[in-house]
């Protein structure tokens, strides 16, 4: 695991994060998340990587992540029921769905439980564009933590058939600390919102 200061990125003042974990090449930032979240590491910590070597989707699927993309992982201690959990991944596509849309004129979709499809006017085809996977701890039905890693292809190549990146779609590479900036503002109104709720339906 190689670290990473993040010469990139410009991340001074990401709403709503308490540490920022930046390397460059990892097996998954799910795995380093999960290594944290075992060490009792504070709740808003966010993982982000350059590339992974070993980036999952649902079902053990690969993802590819090649720079220029975005694949991060935020350990989260939602204060509800482990039921309510499954919802956290189509509100998260939702979020990243209204960020592309919003910042880029992307056209989007949802493809629940956790994917993202964007519509390529050249193509002519919906293609993936991003990715959820959640993972969670739990004791006696409460939730003891919960991985939220997320992948969105900005600028990087895809070479899948199937996905697509901002880049490809727009013809330009784009800013990721504009996306994650603008990601972070929608999710933690809509994180908020939904926390409260599934406590009161607890």
């Amino acid at each position: 695991m190689k670290t990473c200061k993040c010469e990139e990125l410009n991340l001074d003042g990401l709403p709503g994060i308490s540490k920022i974990v930046c390397l460059e090449e990892v097996d998954s930032t799910q795995a380093v998340a999960r290594e944290l979240a075992l060490e009792g590491t504070a709740e808003k910590t966010l993982v982000l990587a350059e590339t992974q070597t070993g980036g999952k989707g649902r079902m053990g699927r690969e993802w590819e992540s090649g720079k220029g993309g975005l694949y991060m992982t935020l350990l989260l201690k939602p204060r509800t029921e482990i039921k309510f959990l499954s919802e956290l991944s189509v509100l998260t596509g939702e979020v990243a769905a209204e960020a592309l849309t919003g910042l880029y004129g992307v056209k989007t979709r949802i493809k629940k439980p956790n994917d993202v499809y964007a519509w390529h006017p050249r193509r002519r085809k919906w293609l993936k564009i991003s990715g959820i996977l959640t993972e969670s701890s739990s004791t006696n039905m409460a939730t003891n933590w919960l991985l939220l890693g997320v992948g969105v292809n900005l600028n990087n190549t895809v070479k899948l058939e199937t996905g697509v990146s901002v880049k490809a779609i727009k013809g330009a590479e784009v800013s990721r600390e504009e996306f994650l900036a603008e990601f972070f503002r929608i999710f933690w109104l809509r994180y908020s919102a939904w926390e409260y709720s599934s406590q009161a339906k607890s």
